[in-house]
């Protein structure tokens, strides 16, 4: 990758990251759904979710073209909790991994692009247990 397009990726990150951060809408949904933090690497992007106040029994993390998609089935509602969240590239061929410690899921995004494309649904069932 050459220096110019690198820049010109991380000035639409940080952009994308500040506009998202200042909307009201993401505030509301922190709330209404569960809180989105995120950390940046040298490696990655890390998406973490705050699972203290609610009771996830399923995650399920789904790329779709720059999307990803998390959600999160309750143990005890009937209701799923969905949150998207805009990357300024193409998730096709990141191999996205995950953890979960502490009421904290934490949603490895590499900033370097696989040789293939990677699953582009990640399904973890029985989280309440853990």
């Amino acid at each position: 990758m050459s220096k110019d397009k690198e820049d010109f990726y991380l000035e639409n990150w940080e952009k994308s990251m500040k506009d998202w951060l200042l909307d009201p809408a993401t505030v509301q949904l922190d709330e209404q759904e569960f809180r989105v933090d995120f950390l940046d690497t040298t490696e990655s992007f890390i998406v973490e979710i705050e699972t203290e106040n609610i009771c996830p029994e399923e995650l399920i993390i789904m790329k779709k073209d720059t999307q990803l998609v998390v959600s999160i089935v309750l143990k005890d509602e009937n209701k799923v909790r969905k949150r998207s969240i805009c990357f300024p590239f193409c998730l096709k061929q990141r191999a996205i991994t995950y953890s979960i410690e502490h009421h904290t899921i934490e949603i490895n995004v590499p900033k370097k692009e696989c040789s293939i494309p990677s699953s582009f649904v990640i399904r973890v069932q029985g989280l309440s247990n853990e």
